[in-house]
């Protein structure tokens, strides 16, 4: 303690430098806690450095409100050990929003202050707070009418449009499409992939994203996939969460998990359609109801073709008796009406004979006419056709050409008007024999 004169003492009251203030409250919190104790509280925040301490704030609240905080450590071999214990137990690892039981050394720094030193966790009792919120949360879903509620929605008969929901480098998700794409059916299932985070922090609000995203275009599809898979099974509390399982509960198509998540179903399975173990056993069960189909659409053939020929045999039998109860019926009918038609016919062939034989007559007197007037025109329009023959044999060029005419071209076009020539231009003249090719040098008008 400080030693003051007695004009320097505060009424009486013990004066303290810092570092005996500090070393007195260290030596009382060692005799207050001189073994461990345990602890609970809830992780606010936690994280680890590059030598593998872990640091983290622990938190005590009452409806939301913070009503303790204190700082504890987790040196790094201590951690190694703990981390995998509870990871082991529990499936999850340590992390921010947990509940956990910690034994712990009070300790006090002179210079850094309180902290709690953890020494070992219990699993147990993070497992029992993790089912306690995974109860409530299926209670609350259960109260409010959501818990059914995406059942009730019919998974087509042949569900071939799929929006998938995963990472796309998730062993679990290549596992799904390779399954799906390489069926030893032949059966083609459409699918896209819409990325999200399958595990952490940030899970959660990416599937509900990609979630609504599908929404938004929900007639493309038939059904939603949550699939991953592959590695550890850890990390997985985004699949616990009320915000996650409502939007599951209340989408609007069917929704299959197979999330890889041996241990237990998550409540994001139980609010689903349709919940599998593995992204495997969900593309066994799509392929599988598109077999089951197949197969009834078979059965569904084999009997409308037994109930085709069943009914055809009896109509053949049918139509046997017919034709013989109808057969001498018709024969008695036919043979009345070929009689009267062998009468009839012998009547028409008669008049017609006769009025063939009195056209016939006729007929050649008009045709005699006929060619004789057909062969005064036929010579008729024989001169004619020679007068115009003659006619055109006098207009050909060539025998125009041949009396010393000749014809002017300019561009290959007959020449009409020297206005259309320039001096220069090149003109070709065609006479009789052979051709001339000129250039103009003078140009005159005709008055």
């Amino acid at each position: 303690m400080l030693q003051l004169s007695q004009e320097e003492q505060y009424s009486g009251i013990p004066v303290f430098t810092l570092s005996e203030l500090n070393t007195s409250i260290k030596a009382t919190i060692e005799r207050a806690f001189p073994e461990t104790v345990w602890v609970v509280a809830e992780i606010s925040e936690i994280r680890c450095n590059t030598k593998g301490h872990c640091y983290l704030e622990l938190v005590e609240r009452e409806e939301e409100e913070t009503i303790a905080q204190i700082r504890a450590n987790i040196w790094a071999y201590t951690f190694r050990n703990l981390a995998s214990k509870f990871e082991k137990a529990t499936g999850e690892t340590l992390k921010q929003g947990m509940k956990v039981l910690l034994q712990v050394n009070v300790t006090f720094h002179e210079v850094y202050g309180l902290s709690l030193n953890v020494r070992d966790i219990d699993p147990t009792y993070s497992l029992g707070e993790m089912a306690r919120k995974k109860r409530e949360i299926i209670d609350r879903l259960t109260k409010e009418g959501l818990l059914q509620l995406n059942k009730q929605i019919p998974l087509p008969l042949v569900p071939q449009r799929i929006a998938v929901i995963s990472s796309k480098t998730a062993a679990g998700y290549g596992d799904f499409i390779n399954h799906i794409d390489d069926n030893p059916y032949g059966y083609k299932i459409f699918h896209t992939l819409y990325q999200s985070s399958m595990q952490g922090q940030e899970a959660e609000a990416s599937i509900i994203f990609a979630l609504r995203k599908i929404k938004e275009h929900r007639d493309r599809y038939d059904a939603v996939v949550i699939v991953r898979g592959g590695g550890s099974q850890v990390d997985l509390s985004c699949f616990d969460t009320y915000g996650l399982a409502v939007e599951v509960a209340k989408f609007p198509l069917p929704v299959i998990t197979g999330i890889g998540h041996e241990r237990d179903d998550t409540v994001v399975d139980i609010a689903a359609h349709t919940k599998l173990k593995t992204p495997t056993a969900v593309a066994e069960f799509l392929l599988s109801g598109m077999s089951s189909f197949e197969e009834r659409l078979l059965n569904a053939q084999r009997t409308l073709i037994h109930l085709i020929e069943e009914s055809m045999k009896e109509e053949n039998h049918r139509f046997q008796y017919l034709v013989q109860h109808y057969r001498h019926i018709v024969r008695d009918s036919f043979s009345g009406e070929v009689n009267r038609i062998e009468t009839v016919l012998h009547k028409l062939i008669h008049g017609t004979t006769q009025s063939i034989n009195s056209h016939n007559n006729r007929l050649k007197l008009d045709m005699s006419r006929i060619v004789g007037g057909f062969n005064i025109l036929l010579q008729q329009q024989e001169n004619k056709i020679k007068h115009y023959g003659q006619a055109i044999r006098l207009l050909d060029p060539v025998n125009i050409l041949r009396r010393g005419y000749s014809i002017t071209y300019f561009k290959e076009i007959a020449l009409k008007d020297s206005g259309d020539l320039q001096e220069g231009d090149i003109i070709r003249t065609k006479v009789y024999k052979g051709t001339v090719r000129s250039k103009v040098e003078a140009l005159y008008a005709e008055e």
